[in-house]
């Protein structure tokens, strides 16, 4: 089948930077899909973007799709023949399919016996049926925002200026609105080179080179990067790697060129963040350090393209950064001159969020949600910094009046590290301020965690108030709409619990955050906040593997230490595939299927089963039975395993080693066997029967403490159906 390079390229006025590698994803996979869909081979699609440009090039595309046979069913057979003879709604199905009478025959289908034919379709010019779709595909792009333009029938970002759709050498007549599509790429404004024609599909890129633009976005951050890394070297120092940097100027600029300038040294007497953040934020210009990693009064500025006078070029970024430097070294001086104690009292006349008090009220709650927490924690665990704790949470939001942050200044991501350096710029123990940083972090996905358990108790506290208060004010999360980002907040909440190994409960931190507001009741808004918890945690332990139905048997178990449900998820999830998993489910199942047709069930509101005194005599269960009364062999027999298993089991737990938990539950499955083939539980006599109800109800409960068993879906189940209990 011949084949030929296929280009488009969507050319715009400049796109934000931002919605660019979205916008290149979606297209290419849109395009991939589409030409699976229509039976056309490609080897590959290379993706291209700048910012005022999104294009994609098929190489070895299917120039035409085959031909094929296709079976078509027509009308119930009883209508389509009578006394042997084709209907008329035989013919007509026939006449319609391009068919013969004699072509028809008869097919079983689902529905009953019907007649059918097979016809040939032919196959479609690829150059057709790109032309026919590709405008759909390029419209129905997804964008954070859009605008109408030309004569507003288009909703794009910005307005499309050219398309240039290549078919091999052939321009393909593709319309777009009231652009007609032809060879005509651009090059950069200002560039002397403001047009070329691509002679070809696959000189696309090549040419655009040739004029200055590189259109790989790989390539040209490669090329950016390596430009910013020489242009540091050449003044004695190293370039300040940031990635998320290097991305945006990465689309700002077609052909990337590096331009060095400085600022006064005195500005290095700024805390780092601060000269970095001013040089980033608004600038995009990148810092250089010297080898011992403290900043040079640098920085590396991306231009698009050669300019013919660099040194006006040069002064004029170093005059816009001298006037944001003098504005931080203001700010700076000014808090300073606040202090700490300064700041946190202008918080009294700043708003948190109407009817729910100020910043000042807030550090309060903080404190008190802090000092609860911290309780909840195990005494035989790390020692914690109660006063530490207590002055962070004091003071963990003053730097949110501070003249460096207040009224959306570029600092504002600053938030909390400011809290830091001013504290610092006191005298206090660098131990001690850190904590007014970690109680932000995690501020984002993959950011890093607190490394004191004191600021990671002040984190929790942060995120649960925050949570409590916008979710009771109703601000919970619908659809898109998260105004204030309450999903990261319960991500960050869970990422606090798991990973810095917090073995608290989740219902009881949500009990305390709601006790700091009078007006909430914990029964009314704690089941509406753990099943958004709960909702997210689900989506975290996806990423790690856990199937939906091993999440929903830890959760049901009762269980609400994030820690601890990760660890059972994982384990039982691990240990899918094993023979031991069939083993365990199902002797859990037989044991529950019994209590449930007494009608009489294990709970997970119950405590779990004192399993080391009951390996000593049988006490410590929520449910009395006489183990005197078990009087047939099977069931002494699996009273004893029960017995037996109990102290590992105890130990396990006690540590979180769930696998070894579940082996060892699994392994009572043959008795567990032997126990329903020779055992009446229901026997005639009544008090046998309540004894005997009583015992498997106790080994329900030791199985529900670590999953509940009927919710997990077994190999050869039907998926979408309840699970055989």
């Amino acid at each position: 089948m011949p084949e030929q390079d296929f280009l488009l390229e969507i050319g715009t006025e400049e796109i934000p930077v931002g919605y660019l590698p979205g916008a290149l994803a979606q297209l290419a996979e849109g395009l991939e899909a589409w030409l699976a869909e229509q039976r056309l081979a490609q080897r590959g699609i290379q993706r291209f973007a700048t910012a005022r440009r999104l294009a994609l090039l098929v190489e070895g595309l299917q120039l035409r799709q085959e031909d094929r046979d296709e079976e078509v069913t027509g009308p119930p057979e009883a209508a389509a023949f009578k006394d042997g003879e084709p209907t008329k709604a035989a013919l007509g199905f026939a006449r319609g399919q391009g068919g013969a009478p004699e072509d028809l025959y008869v097919v079983d289908t689902p529905k009953g016996r019907y007649v059918a034919l097979r016809r040939q379709l032919r196959g479609r010019e690829a150059a057709e049926l790109l032309a026919e779709q590709l405008p759909a595909l390029v419209t129905g792009l997804r964008w954070p925002k859009t605008m109408l333009w030309g004569d507003g029938a288009l909703r794009f970002p910005r307005p499309i200026r050219w398309i240039v759709a290549l078919l091999g050498d052939a321009v393909l007549p593709l319309r777009l609105g009231a652009l007609e599509a032809g060879r005509e790429s651009r090059g950069r404004r200002q560039s002397g080179v403001e047009r070329v024609d691509i002679p070809r599909a696959a000189d696309y890129a090549a040419h655009l080179r040739q004029i200055g633009v590189e259109p790989d976005p790989l390539r040209r951050r490669e090329a950016l990067l390596g430009a910013a890394r020489r242009a540091a070297a050449a003044e004695g120092g190293r370039l300040v790697e940031d990635d998320e940097l290097a991305d945006t100027v990465n689309y700002l600029s077609e052909w990337p060129v590096a331009l060095v300038g400085g600022f006064a040294e005195a500005s290095l007497a700024l805390p780092r963040e601060v000269v970095t953040t001013a040089m980033k934020s608004h600038q995009r210009y990148f810092s250089v350090e010297g080898a011992d990693g403290a900043l040079l009064p640098r920085f590396v500025v991306i231009l698009n393209g050669e300019r013919p006078e660099p040194d006006v070029v040069r002064k004029g970024n170093e005059r816009v950064l001298a006037a944001r430097l003098a504005d931080a070294r203001f700010y700076w001086d000014e808090d300073c001159r606040a202090g700490l104690e300064g700041l946190r009292a202008r918080l009294e006349s700043v708003l948190w969020m109407e009817g729910y008090g100020s910043l000042a009220e807030r550090c309060e709650r903080l404190r008190v949600l802090a000092a609860a927490i911290a309780k909840q924690l195990p005494a035989d665990g790390p020692a914690l910094d109660a006063d530490a704790l207590d002055w962070a949470a004091r003071y963990c939001k003053a730097d949110q009046a501070s003249e460096m942050i207040k009224d959306g200044k570029e600092f504002t991501k600053l938030s909390g590290l400011m809290g830091r350096e001013y504290a610092l710029a006191e005298g206090v123990a660098p131990a001690r301020a850190a904590l007014l940083h970690e109680h932000c972090l995690p501020r984002f996905a993959g950011d890093r965690l607190p490394a004191t358990r004191e600021g990671a108790v002040l984190a929790l506290a942060d995120r649960l108030d925050a949570l409590v208060g916008f979710w009771s004010a109703g601000f919970a999360p619908t659809g898109s709409k998260d105004p204030y980002a309450l999903r990261r907040q319960a991500l960050g909440t869970l990422r606090l619990l798991v990973e810095t190994e917090l073995p608290l409960c989740l219902a009881d931190l949500l009990d305390a955050a709601i006790a700091g507001f009078p007006q909430l009741r914990a029964g009314e808004l704690r089941p509406a906040l753990m099943d958004f918890m709960l909702g997210r945690f689900r989506g975290l332990l996806e990423e790690e593997g856990v199937a939906a139905d091993i999440f929903d048997a830890v959760v049901e178990s009762g269980e609400t230490r994030v820690l601890d449900l990760r660890g059972r998820a994982l384990a039982l999830n691990g240990l899918r595939g094993d023979a031991a998993f069939e083993q365990l489910v199902i002797g859990a199942r037989r044991v529950g299927n019994i209590l449930a047709k007494a009608e009489i069930a294990p709970s997970a509101d119950r405590a779990f089963p004192d399993l080391e005194r009951w390996a000593r005599g049988g006490a410590g269960l929520p449910y009395d039975y006489d183990p005197a009364a078990l009087v047939e062999a099977p069931e002494r027999e699996l009273h004893a395993e029960v017995a037996a298993a109990t102290a590992a089991l105890h130990a396990a737990a006690q540590v979180r080693d769930y696998g070894s938990a579940y082996r060892r539950l699994a392994d009572l499955g043959g008795a567990i066997d032997a126990y329903f083939e020779g055992v009446m539980v229901n026997a005639e006599d009544p008090g046998l029967r309540a004894n005997r109800l009583a015992f498997l109800r106790n080994l329900a409960q030791i199985f529900l403490h670590f999953a509940s068993f009927s919710r997990v879906v077994l190999e050869g189940e039907r998926e979408g159906t309840a699970p055989v209990r």
